[in-house]
């Protein structure tokens, strides 16, 4: 099994259930030959780059599932008889792009906990502000506040 992202756009002419219809019907599509869907998004409506099939929008939808290689033909098959998605594409992730994203999520989840652990550390004493706060547009440079009357004085 291999993993891969399918990045696919529906006419805007569609209502939203109908969408949701088309996505699931995509989803049964992976799953009734033996794939298994790791994550589904409907990102919604977008502005094309460019005119297609005579459409200036499209709803964006993106489904990244584990499926055998063979599939992906029947998949194309199914996107280009079908007469909603207007335009599609299907990248296949090796385990090394999949090993870096892991590691970049996990890494990034570090993150969050660490200054999630910071801000209660932080937010224990409430006496931690200076008496001599100033807001931060008095103390700007001269400069900067010659630079802003000048300008206010154009008009």
């Amino acid at each position: 099994m291999r993993t891969y992202e399918a990045l696919y756009i529906v006419s805007p002419e569609l209502a939203d259930d109908a969408i949701q219809t088309v996505a699931q019907e995509v989803e049964g599509l992976v799953t009734k030959n033996g794939g298994t869907i790791v994550r589904s998004e409907i990102w919604g409506k977008r502005k094309l780059a460019y005119l297609v099939k005579k459409q200036t929008e499209g709803c964006y939808v993106l489904l990244r599932f584990t499926a055998e290689p063979d599939f992906i033909a029947r998949m194309t098959t199914s996107f280009r008889l079908s007469e909603t998605i207007i335009r599609f594409l299907i990248t296949h992730f090796d385990e090394h792009t999949l090993r870096l994203e892991a590691d970049q999520q996990h890494r990034k989840e570090e993150e969050l906990r660490a200054s999630a652990a910071k801000g209660r550390e932080d937010g224990d004493d409430e006496d931690d502000m200076d008496d001599d706060y100033a807001p931060s547009h008095s103390r700007r440079g001269h400069r900067d506040r010659d630079r802003d009357r000048d300008r206010d004085s154009d008009y």
